[in-house]
C-alpha cells in the first residue's frame, strides 16, 4: 500500500480555500484506483491539513508548495431562467 496526497487552492467568494486530500493506493492490485482516505478545505492551510489529519511537518511544506502551484479558478457561467439573467459560480 502506497499514500499519496494532493493539495491545491481555489477562489471562492473572494477567499483562497486549501484543498488538501489523503489518497491510499494499492499498486499490487490490478485496475483498483486509489482510495480517498480523508480530505481537509478551509482558508487555512494549516486548519486544512488538521481536518484532512496531516500533521507531519515535511508532508504539510511539500503540500504548501503544491497548493500554491496549483491554483484553479472559479468560472462564472451566464444562466438563463424565464426571462431574467442571472450569473453563478461554479467550480
Amino acid at each position: 500500500m502506497e499514500t499519496f496526497y494532493t493539495a491545491y487552492t481555489k477562489l471562492l467568494d473572494f477567499k483562497v480555500y486549501y484543498f488538501i486530500k489523503k489518497f491510499s493506493a494499492f499498486p499490487d492490485l490490478k485496475n483498483v484506483s486509489p482510495v480517498l482516505e480523508s480530505y481537509g478545505m478551509h482558508t487555512d492551510f494549516d486548519k486544512a491539513c488538521s481536518i484532512a489529519g496531516i500533521h507531519d511537518p515535511a508532508v504539510k511544506a511539500e503540500l504548501l508548495k503544491e497548493a500554491e502551484a496549483n491554483t484553479q479558478r472559479a468560472k462564472v457561467i451566464d444562466l438563463v431562467s424565464n426571462g431574467q439573467v442571472g450569473k453563478t459560480v461554479a467550480g
